[in-house]
């Protein structure tokens, strides 16, 4: 069983993978595969957008190649075609012979993930809801979040004519709230012998 998890900048997915982790289901994110993959295609990515995104040890600086390809889509997308194909690799490798695991991936359309998933969890906030935690989180502008939430636009769009069970987890409120729904979700793969409690 692979369960996907997806949904726009602060929807919830991460508070949702650190829930399954701590019931002891093994969970890629996809995200933090993204990192890795700055460093092994840091040649190529300086090659693409210049030494401005070097930090002075000679790592690629995250937040000024995130200012570059949030603010163009043509940046975004040359970005994704140097990092996209290792990730999957990664991901495929981790999901093999796993009785379950999570795949925690907010481009998981967009990367071609969605095959690999037998359900999908879409966390939904709405945009107010998400804009508030990431200035408070990430301490970015309200335009920067405006840009990354641009950037994530088709994020959802596919989910529902992909043919994959898809459960919409509604996190407006608190942790509580969105804890209620996802133990309930834990509850059913427990009753259909997924899990063993």
């Amino acid at each position: 069983m692979v369960i996907g998890l997806t949904g726009k900048s602060c929807a919830g997915k991460d508070e949702g993978a650190r829930f399954f982790a701590s019931r002891g289901i093994d969970v890629i994110d996809v995200d933090k595969l993204g990192h890795e993959a700055l460093a092994v295609n840091r040649d190529r990515i300086v090659s693409s957008f210049g030494r401005e995104v070097l930090s002075a040890d000679g790592s690629i600086n995250r937040r000024i190649l995130a200012s570059i390809v949030f603010s163009s889509h043509e940046k975004l997308e040359e970005l994704n075609s140097i990092s996209h194909p290792w990730m999957k690799e990664k991901v495929a490798g981790f999901i093999k012979d796993r009785q379950v695991s999570v795949i925690n991936c907010a481009l998981l359309e967009k990367m071609d993930l969605v095959r690999l998933c037998d359900e999908i969890l879409y966390f939904y906030a709405p945009f107010r809801v998400r804009a508030e935690r990431a200035l408070k989180r990430d301490g970015i502008s309200a335009q920067a979040f405006r840009d990354r939430d641009e950037s994530q636009k088709d994020i959802g769009c596919t989910l529902f004519e992909s043919g994959r069970k898809v459960i919409t987890i509604l996190n407006d409120s608190d942790k509580e709230y969105l804890y209620r729904q996802l133990a309930f979700y834990y509850d059913t793969l427990l009753s259909r012998g997924y899990i063993y409690g």
